[in-house]
């Protein structure tokens, strides 16, 4: 029984030492759109499993893990902030597509962290370079006044064989869209109103994926 308290206690202390040791010897890669964070986020999801699976049901061993994951969550926090400021200025580097166009290039500035979740201010100049039209039906048309709707932009994240892997929502249109020949349209010139994103998601394993970005109107809930 002492062997395997002892076991465990050594089993504790290295993951301590892993802890202390920042990103050393981790195989996470940095990402297109959010660089380190992902990649430390996904990096303190797997130092917090492996304490919790270490320890025992008893009461005691419980508060000491509980205590290790919070030291953890403090250092991470820390580290995942340091790596959301590195990113700010620096621009995304966005596909050229056919319904909008980067006027200026978009950035991220880093905001705040909230339980391990990264926010950030979305800068840059977008707007739709031609009629952007949009299929609905007549009981929509009927039921909504267009002057009211806004539409969310998305920042598409594709793999390298352009399948769409991620999703962030970087702003949206309002207050710009029109009807014509029974279609909802958003027309040429309207300009996007960049908001904030935010990564709070243990997605990793897509983010890293992502090889290509590009823009897109969310429609889905039309």
């Amino acid at each position: 029984m002492k062997l395997l308290h002892l076991m465990k206690g050594v089993c504790l202390l290295t993951i301590a030492t892993l802890v202390s040791c920042g990103r050393s010897g981790s195989s996470t890669e940095d990402c297109m759109i959010f660089g380190e964070v992902p990649g430390l986020y996904a990096d303190y999801q797997a130092q917090r499993d492996k304490i919790e699976e270490s320890a025992d049901k008893s009461v005691t061993d419980f508060k000491k893990a509980s205590a290790q994951i919070d030291e953890l969550k403090a250092k991470y926090e820390a580290k995942i902030e340091e790596a959301a400021m590195s990113l700010n200025g620096k621009a995304v580097e966005v596909e050229p597509g056919d319904d909008f166009k980067v006027l200026q290039p978009i950035n991220l500035t880093f905001k705040n962290i909230i339980n391990l979740n990264s926010v950030f201010d979305v800068n840059g100049e977008i707007e739709a370079v031609r009629d952007v039209s949009i299929d609905v039906t007549e009981p929509w048309l009927k039921s909504h006044d267009v002057q009211y709707l806004f539409l969310p932009l998305l920042l598409i994240g594709c793999d390298e064989n352009g399948a769409e892997v991620t999703k962030d929502r970087i702003g949206c249109f309002s207050k710009c869209f029109k009807v014509v020949d029974g279609k909802v349209v958003l027309p040429a010139g309207s300009k996007a109103e960049l908001q904030t994103v935010s990564y709070n998601k243990n997605s990793y394993e897509d983010y890293v994926k992502v090889k290509t970005v590009k823009l897109s109107l969310d429609v889905s809930k039309m």
